[in-house]
């Protein structure tokens, strides 16, 4: 492959990593950006050419998701990340209303992150205090919102 062959490739991954960067930080402003792009740091080209569309076409959504679950939120992965104890509790009973099925452990793990420690401390929780429901033993083991009536598929 030669080398002009690559840059076009290049780019482009650049400009998808900037917008899922920019897509995983809700906090953010415009003014934030704009204050980056001024200093001239690093991606400012990429961002500087990127169209408001692109940020909007996955504004809610991450497409790469390992499982056959919805696509994962990136900003509820990035609040989870930082999110401790019944915040993170929170978020780990929003990933399982909004699969609205029993689902794994990797699938949780996948969309709020974080050590596997953490999870299994905020499942504990959540099963103790009867907000979830858990079913099956190790790979087998699914959770559920306590009181669903969704079987497992």
């Amino acid at each position: 492959m030669s080398v002009s062959h690559l840059e076009p490739l290049l780019r482009d991954a650049e400009r998808r990593a900037v917008a899922r960067v920019l897509r995983s930080h809700p906090e953010w402003t415009l003014g934030d950006v704009v204050a980056y792009v001024d200093k001239g740091g690093a991606r400012s080209a990429a961002l500087r050419s990127m169209p408001i569309r692109e940020l909007l076409e996955g504004s809610a959504v991450d497409t790469d998701h390992p499982d056959d679950g919805p696509p994962i939120d990136a900003s509820i992965l990035h609040r989870a990340t930082r999110a401790l104890g019944s915040e993170f509790d929170q978020l780990v009973r929003a990933v399982l209303v909004a699969a609205d099925r029993p689902v794994g452990a990797a699938y949780l793990r996948a969309r709020v992150g974080g050590p596997r420690w953490k999870l299994q401390a905020s499942v504990r929780r959540l099963i103790n205090a009867g907000l979830i429901e858990r079913s099956g033993i190790t790979s087998a083991t699914r959770y559920r919102v306590a009181g669903s009536t969704e079987q497992e598929r």
